[in-house]
């Protein structure tokens, strides 16, 4: 796992900078502001949301420890200022749009994030032998191959 830190977050703050690989697939541009609402408080938080978010991914891809510290940190801030700027207007409809866009792209890096723990874990435990589950044949004891010489064994189930 790469621990290296860059740069500020996109948009101020403190916090690493969009590292590694850009998001793969094409990017939706944020809605065009409608008239009137073009100066809504919650739209430059909504843009560096998906900013953030999509370094985020970035960093979740290359498994920068040390990014994704920092932009959890920095999504904190962002969602206190978010609440405190639609608590001022309601969101019309380009925000409501934007919002939707970060949301979906959270829940993708939510995911992002759960595998790659998964992966991390499944990892650990190859390398940790008193936690990787014993097979053992039908009619014998479970504890029979429990001694520290008896190796673990695994299954490859693919072809």
């Amino acid at each position: 796992m790469s621990t290296k830190t860059s740069g500020g977050v996109p948009g101020g703050g403190s916090g690493p900078a969009k590292s590694g690989p850009a998001k793969s697939g094409p990017v939706p541009s944020a809605p065009k502001p409608e008239p009137g609402d073009a100066g809504h408080p919650a739209r430059s938080v909504l843009i560096e949301l998906a900013d953030l978010l999509e370094a985020e991914r970035a960093a979740l891809v290359s498994l920068d420890r040390d990014a994704i510290e920092g932009f959890a940190n920095r999504k904190l801030e962002l969602d206190q200022a978010l609440q405190r700027a639609a608590g001022e207007a309601k969101l019309g409809a380009s925000e409501q749009a934007l919002l939707e866009r970060v949301r979906q792209s959270a829940l993708s890096n939510q995911l992002l994030l759960a595998h790659a723990r998964s992966c991390v874990q499944g990892v650990l435990s190859l390398l940790t032998p008193a936690n990787t589950p014993r097979y053992t044949a039908p009619g014998h004891s479970p504890n029979a191959h429990a001694g520290p010489d008896a190796p673990p064994i695994a299954l490859n189930l693919r072809r």
